[in-house]
């Protein structure tokens, strides 16, 4: 199984960074790096902080077709569309529950830039788009959910992406405040992916995490468990940067190496 880490801020799209896209520019280039590894995929199956959450339950958008713009970050025209995978989400809803999870299907239709901007530079014929859940413990346990779903269909060109923001108090006047564990908190992260050690990330310090102020930690326990034993195969990081104050972490798992 393969996957990646991609960050989502807007401004990696030349038509919402403008004149501020060349400080980010490490971001733009790891994703494209990642983008060349990884390859035009059957399906991604990608999990963002920012698709509206049911505090307990996951959530799955089911319509045939989903999309979404960037209209809230002044880029209307920035648009995408994309065919769900119906065949592999029925096969996760079923599969989840067998495992004590509950994954609900759900009509919305709209995509959140959580989703755009990694899909802004990565390629699949099909998508499946998953919600986060309040409490971290659930995540590991629904991306193996998703690999036993792969497994049974006998589906391998799916990739997991894991969309998520490090920590956002790295700097002064960072979005959610300076706070120097911040920085920790990434270095941690970064130090743990570089060598694939997924199952590490339930025991980082519960006050660790509240400090650092992250979003993506529950998108990367999902990654961890939808990898299992293939996470520690090739681990990739292809860029980290923070130079707003929010930290920008592209890796890939199982891949191909990319000079």
């Amino acid at each position: 199984m393969q996957g990646c880490v991609c960050p989502h801020p807007p401004l990696l799209v030349p038509e919402v960074g403008r004149g501020h896209l060349d400080q980010a520019q490490a971001t733009v280039d790891g994703m494209r790096r990642l983008a060349d590894a990884l390859g035009e995929r059957e399906t991604i199956v990608i999990m963002s902080p920012h698709t509206p959450v049911h505090r307990a339950i996951f959530t799955v958008k089911a319509a045939a077709e989903l999309h979404g713009d960037l209209g809230r970050f002044g880029a209307g025209s920035v648009r995408q569309v994309h065919a769900t995978d119906k065949e592999l989400i029925e096969a996760l809803v079923e599969t989840a529950a067998l495992e004590g999870l509950e994954v609900l299907p759900v009509d919305d239709p709209l995509l959140d830039h959580g989703i755009l901007i990694p899909l802004h530079f990565l390629r699949a014929r099909k998508i499946v788009a998953l919600s986060i859940v309040a409490d971290y413990a659930p995540h590991r346990a629904l991306g193996v959910a998703v690999r036993t779903a792969c497994q049974a269909l006998g589906r391998a060109d799916v990739a997991f992406v894991a969309s998520g923001d490090l920590s956002h108090r790295l700097l002064p006047g960072a979005p959610a405040g300076y706070d120097e564990r911040g920085s920790v908190f990434d270095r941690r992260i970064v130090e743990l992916l570089s060598e694939g050690d997924f199952e590490a990330l339930q025991e980082l310090d519960a006050d660790l995490v509240e400090r650092a102020g992250e979003c993506g930690l529950r998108s990367l326990m999902a990654l961890g468990g939808f990898l299992g034993e293939d996470a520690s195969r090739n681990p990739q990081i292809f860029s980290y940067e923070g130079p707003f104050g929010v930290g920008y972490l592209v890796a890939g798992f199982n891949l191909e190496a990319v000079s």
